[in-house]
């Protein structure tokens, strides 16, 4: 162990696949290790044809990309996780208003961007996961695999999807904007509006060395729901026995293959995650 008995965060790979050659994507993933946090972002894509941050391919990659970049800057010592975010968001919101070419208070809802993600803070023998949205971390240990964040959320989009591609086009957008206006209204994802800090969602985990922990965005847990080609425990195996680029060829060959029954709003998702080993 290293001096105070504290451990340590052991990055064994990441992995940001777009799933669309030649295109960065709207996830992103990070980490500082000498700080012990990891953490994943998964824009959520554009539903407007307004460009406030033409620098980047989309408002959604604009947004994890911000986020990635602040969360470089550690929490203090013993910051609460809630006062560490409400100061990145700040600083997103922040730099937004900086490099947006339409002023933020013009944009209409469904044009301001927002991400799910998933941030985790190792510190001595406990970790602090931070999470919104469908961004999640399972958790392996000798007492099995444990899930951080909302798996529901991976039934209801698959739910969704099934009304939303039964909609016409001019449907489906509607419906898409709207949600997207209310997630901004209500602060229901990492975003640029004020209610976002209060609606945090934060859980805590007892670790060990040995222990392995995954954090990734819903476009690689596809392989366990929808998909079930997995489920969390054949998943960590075949992570820690394969690796994560081995998981993105299995999800890459199941999206290449008959779509089936299962219905997807995009048929490649962006797939992104970091794994990590607890050491002493």
């Amino acid at each position: 162990m290293t001096k105070g008995g504290a451990m340590r965060l052991d990055v064994v790979s990441t992995v940001n696949d777009p799933g669309v050659p030649g295109k960065t994507g709207d996830d992103r993933a990070g980490f500082d290790a000498a700080a012990g946090t990891a953490w994943v972002l998964d824009g959520a894509t554009d539903v407007t044809d307004l460009r406030p941050f033409p620098a980047c391919e989309s408002g959604a990659a604009w947004i994890a990309e911000a986020l990635s970049d602040r969360l470089m800057q550690a929490p203090q010592s013993g910051e609460a996780p809630e006062t560490y975010f409400a100061s990145v968001l700040a600083d997103v919101r922040q730099r937004a208003e900086a490099e947006s070419q339409i002023p933020l208070d013009k944009l209409p809802g469904e044009a301001l961007p927002i991400a799910s993600g998933i941030w985790m803070w190792l510190q001595g023998e406990e970790a602090v996961f931070v999470f919104m949205g469908d961004c999640m971390a399972l958790i392996r240990s000798g007492a099995g695999v444990r899930l951080i964040g909302h798996a529901e959320k991976a039934e209801d989009e698959t739910a969704a999807a099934r009304r939303v591609m039964a909609l016409t086009q001019e449907e489906r957008m509607g419906w898409l904007r709207q949600s997207r206006r209310l997630s901004n209204e209500v602060g229901s994802a990492f975003g640029l509006g004020p209610a976002v800090a209060a609606n945090l969602h934060v859980e805590r985990a007892t670790l060990k060395p040995g222990d392995e922990v995954c954090l990734m965005s819903d476009g690689l847990y596809r392989l366990i729901s929808p998909y079930a080609t997995h489920d969390l425990d054949s998943l960590m195996a075949d992570l820690s026995e394969k690796g994560l680029l081995a998981l993105v060829r299995m999800l890459r060959d199941f999206e290449n293959a008959p779509e089936g029954d299962i219905p997807r709003i995009k048929r490649r998702d962006d797939a992104s995650a970091v794994y990590l080993k607890i050491e002493a």
